[in-house]
């Protein structure tokens, strides 16, 4: 049994980088956490995801009393989707979980699925609801695994022959929200049926459900995650520094956007993801872009 719980991002194949943004696996099994260990807090997203429990239950958090105690929701499905999510959420488990999360690209979902990505926005709903036919099946069997990497690349094989979108010949990094959005501008001012701002924007808004602000919002506290991840690296974080580096108006400017994704301050979350378990997903991030 492993001594501490472990959490790891899966970066998707080279043809599936199109596709799939990256892969999540969470595993608790073995390890002795309290009850606000057990939390798994998350930053808002523009990505819809699905997500296997192979092991255990989640709730998530549906809204907090005024003492600040959480109210929770009934326990997941074992297979769920969650579209984008406009603002930060929160999960629990009452005992050792072991799930698997993976991030799909707005528009490739929906090229998957066949769903209006519109109609995902705020929502987490059982797969089996919205999703029918291959991709459906091509989850499900994954249930019968026993899930973690091994799960995910078992995933890989079966949306590589149903994907039929572009295929990147590179990866390796991390994937950035940003590059996918300038991707998206680029493809949307392409478009023969019409090149002005506000159609850009609506076939944007169409594609990922999005408007073009909620989106560059997204792209610009990336931004702020990306060097404060460097920077920490290299010593100390200067938070008004780096605002200023980064081209907001003041280090309060920067920490009102960051607070709209995360409901946290800079300061403060830099803080939680230093010494809280329950915010290991910001923390797996923090790594991975250091």
């Amino acid at each position: 049994m492993p001594s501490a719980a472990s959490a790891r991002l899966l970066p998707p194949r080279p043809a599936l980088a199109a596709c799939v943004f990256v892969g999540v696996e969470r595993d608790t099994r073995g390890v002795a956490l309290s009850d606000e260990q057990r939390f798994n807090h998350y930053p808002a997203t523009p990505m819809s995801m699905i997500s296997w429990i192979f092991d255990g239950a989640l709730h998530m958090v549906e809204e907090r009393r005024a003492d600040g105690r959480p109210i929770l929701g009934p326990p997941l499905p074992r297979l769920v989707l969650s579209g984008p999510q406009r603002h930060p959420v929160a999960s629990w488990s009452p005992g050792p979980v072991h799930a698997l999360s993976v991030a799909f690209y707005p528009d490739a979902l929906g090229r998957l699925s066949g769903i209006d990505t519109a109609s995902l926005v705020d929502r987490i709903l059982p797969l089996e609801e919205l999703v029918s036919g291959p991709l459906l099946a091509a989850c499900q069997a994954l249930l019968t695994s026993e899930g973690g990497t091994a799960a995910f690349h078992r995933l890989e094989d079966r949306l590589e022959l149903l994907w039929s979108g572009p295929r990147p010949c590179k990866t390796g990094r991390t994937p950035l929200m940003r590059d996918w959005l300038r991707s998206l501008a680029l493809k949307a001012t392409l478009s023969r049926t019409g090149r002005g701002v506000r159609q850009v924007q609506r076939r944007i808004k169409g594609w990922t459900g999005l408007s073009h602000r909620d989106l560059q919002l997204f792209a610009r506290v990336e931004e702020v995650a990306v060097r404060a991840a460097q920077d920490r690296e290299g010593g100390e974080l200067d938070l008004a520094g780096l605002a200023g580096e980064l081209g907001f108006a003041d280090q309060s400017h920067m920490g009102r956007e960051v607070r709209r994704l995360t409901g946290l301050s800079p300061g403060r979350l830099n803080g939680l993801m230093a010494t809280h378990e329950a915010f290991w997903f910001y923390r797996l991030l923090d790594e991975s872009f250091g």
